[in-house]
């Protein structure tokens, strides 16, 4: 089954609900995608549902996207995930590693958190 990708403009932010299989590859065009989709409309933040999406990631592939997300061009966005809590790790690897590389990012199974943090300007 395909992945779905559905986007909202919600004004101060870009709401995207990602439907597909929680593996590397769509992982990365779903950032290529949420890239083009926040240039083309000026967005500089933006909230990704991906509770629809089965799976998890290794250590090893969430290093990966990571590095991935920060290659050129950089994403540029502020980016806040909600993700269920088996996706979740307790010690935001790929948290770390994106904000290592020079990127606002923010993991939440919360979304009221997820959009709280979107919203202000803390690291």
């Amino acid at each position: 089954m395909a992945p779905t990708v559905t986007f909202e403009d919600r004004g101060t932010y870009l709401h995207c609900h990602y439907a597909g299989r929680f593996e590397l590859k769509p992982l990365l065009e779903l950032a290529r995608d949420v890239r083009a989709y926040c240039a083309e409309q000026g967005q500089r933040r933006a909230l990704i549902d991906l509770r629809d999406s089965p799976g998890t990631l290794s250590t090893l592939e969430r290093y990966e996207h990571a590095m991935g997300m920060a290659k050129e061009p950089r994403l540029g966005v502020r980016v806040a995930l909600v993700v269920r809590p088996d996706q979740a790790y307790a010690d935001r690897f790929w948290e770390t590693m994106t904000r290592n590389r020079g990127m606002a990012t923010h993991v939440s199974t919360d979304p009221t958190d997820a959009l709280r943090w979107l919203q202000t300007d803390e690291i």
